[in-house]
């Protein structure tokens, strides 16, 4: 009786250098928030899922500076923070230490229950989270767009 190939290339366990250059991130939320904004965060969180808090608790009395102050400990290089104002809802990009913030309004948007509940054949595996996220930007920033969309590829891009 034989015994099961091991595989030797894809399943290379990292060493310590390359698991600190690995970019770690945090999603939080900021402020009063209704219930399909809080489920958006949550969204978020298990898309970045391998290198993200996926549990985290928000107290109220949280402020961005409080953050700040931990990731340097947690090895943190991104921020993700979700705001919702009379005008709709925001997301802020930023990059720890002292990195540049980018702001976004967040127009539209659809959670996973909800696609999920169109599909005729719902398929939700816990596999399919345990990869990081892949970003695909071919010509994001083309040589007619200005400068803010250079910055937000090389944010992006790191």
């Amino acid at each position: 009786m034989g015994h099961s190939r091991k595989k030797k290339r894809t399943h290379v366990v990292p060493t310590q250098e390359e698991l600190a250059q690995i970019p770690r991130s945090l999603v939080v939320r900021s402020g009063e928030m209704g219930r399909t904004v809080s489920a958006l965060v949550s969204d978020v969180r298990r898309v970045m899922e391998p290198h993200t808090a996926v549990k985290l608790r928000e107290r109220k009395s949280n402020k961005i500076k409080d953050y700040v102050a931990v990731s340097s400990q947690l090895g943190l290089s991104h921020l993700l923070l979700f705001s919702q104002t009379e005008i709709g809802t925001n997301l802020r990009m930023g990059r720890f230490p002292r990195g540049p913030t980018l702001y976004f309004r967040v127009d539209k948007y659809a959670l996973a229950k909800d696609c999920l509940r169109l599909q005729k054949a719902p398929h939700s595996s816990t596999t399919e989270f345990l990869t990081p996220p892949l970003i695909i930007l071919n010509n994001f920033a083309g040589e007619s767009r200005g400068n803010e969309f250079k910055l937000m590829t090389a944010m992006l891009q790191n």
